[in-house]
């Protein structure tokens, strides 16, 4: 059932694991086969097994897996957030003693209107979600002192009227960790099962140190960390073994979702990144592919036809969009909603057929974007492709901007692909 790789990882005896997954690679089947394999053995406990996801979604289909494989319920399966509100809720005073409630977007945006008003002169007619975005990064660059004064308030706010919002959960549980905090919150969990570890933050990983769980298991993919807007950092995936020095690095390597020309595209989107892990992808399936590029005079070029002449091919295929704003100009145009969605939305998810749009929608300040993470955007809405993967590229990109260095690595791939072709046609 399980490959040589999979085996490894499932009856790897060492404490401490970081298994760096491919995309495709079967993740989540591992980490709920790790769970099977652990059952089996005597001294099982798992109410003392904290399985930790990145979204509430993700919580649910792994929970729907344990059942489907007889897993014991007594697991503790969460995203991070939920697992530092219920230790929280466990042991830190002011929790136990307050009934919070989660502050809503309105609530916060009609708050942050009153707290900024004073400075609406300074700031102009930029939205709030703009100006708060990026942990507040607009805000500083027009005033660190607003920011500070605005932090303060809103803090403040929360704290009077019971509120949290979720990133504030594990700021909280890491100041209470590094108080004199109540000694059974170490005795809670004694093993660590962790996905998605490339998209955790600072906070997180000293949480996880600080707690001292006996086994720990990260599961990731550096090429795919694209939550840098929410604060999240590859550093502490990348570098892993420096937070814990005797853990083992082990590789899901194949792919077992795209076939071969799709995997040989989507990996020529990172040949530039600098900090990554580098691993050789192999793939399993073998059948028919198309991977075709198609190239767009203008961004306002109507690309219903394009759309048309892929989808009587097949009616499932999905469009992604680098942002909601490119997603909005695609309905325009008069593609059905159903069609399209942005790179974000996908992750973790796979088609059949993929159109991947490269003619607008990416960001043109290049000095201000993380031009690393754009390419694992990219990577990612690539790999999304099962068997057909289509590309629509500017071919009128402005030099030096991030289109005209996508627009590239498919062109150089083109001509090196025609001077095969040539040769081999020599020969």
């Amino acid at each position: 059932m399980w490959s040589e790789e999979q085996n490894t990882i499932i009856h790897s005896k060492t404490d401490v694991k970081q298994i760096i997954a491919a995309a495709g690679s079967g993740k989540t089947a591992i980490m709920v086969g790790m769970l099977v394999e652990k059952q089996k053995n005597e001294g099982f406990t798992p109410e003392k097994i904290l399985v930790v996801t990145f979204t509430k979604k993700a919580t649910r289909e792994f929970k729907e897996r344990c059942i489907k494989h007889s897993i014991s319920k007594k697991v503790h399966i969460s995203t991070f957030h939920s697992f530092c509100y219920f230790l929280l809720k466990q042991f830190h005073p002011y929790f136990q003693n307050r009934k919070f409630k989660l502050l809503s977007e309105n609530k916060k945006w009609q708050v942050t209107k009153e707290i900024l008003y004073p400075y609406r002169y300074k700031i102009g007619g930029l939205p709030f979600s703009i100006l708060t975005k990026n942990q507040n990064e607009v805000l500083k660059n027009i005033s660190a002192s607003i920011v500070v004064d605005y932090e303060k308030k809103l803090n403040s706010f929360k704290d009077v009227n019971a509120y949290f919002e979720f990133e504030d959960l594990p700021f909280r549980l890491l100041e209470y960790l590094d108080s004199n905090p109540n000694q059974n919150i170490f005795s809670m969990f004694s093993e660590l099962i962790i996905d998605e570890f490339q998209d955790t933050d600072l906070t997180q990983m000293q949480i996880i140190q600080k707690l001292k769980f006996q086994k720990i298991t990260v599961v990731g993919d550096d090429w795919q960390a694209i939550y840098g807007f929410r604060g999240a950092d590859p550093k502490q995936f990348l570098e892993f073994s420096t937070y814990f020095p005797h853990s083992q690095k082990l590789f899901l390597s194949t792919n077992y979702r795209s076939l071969k020309s799709v995997i040989k595209t989507s990996i020529l989107s990172l040949q530039k990144n600098k900090n990554q892990i580098h691993k050789k992808i192999k793939h399993s399936r073998i059948g028919k592919t198309i991977v075709k590029k198609i190239y767009v005079s203008s961004a306002k070029e109507n690309l219903l036809s394009k759309f048309q002449y892929f989808a009587e091919k097949d009616p499932n295929l999905k469009i992604l969009v680098r942002s909601n704003f490119r997603k909005r100009e695609w309905f325009k145009m008069g593609i059905p909603e159903k069609y399209v969605q942005t790179i974000h939305s996908a992750k973790g998810l796979e088609y059949e057929t993929v159109l991947v749009d490269l003619v607008s929608g990416w960001s043109r300040d290049t000095k201000k974007t993380n031009i690393e993470e754009e390419r694992r955007i990219l990577y990612v809405a690539l790999s999304r492709a099962k068997d057909n993967l289509v590309l629509l590229l500017n071919e009128r990109a402005k030099q030096d901007t991030l289109l005209s260095e996508f627009v590239g690595y498919f062109s150089i791939a083109q001509t090196i692909r025609n001077l095969a072709l040539r040769l081999l046609r020599f020969w």
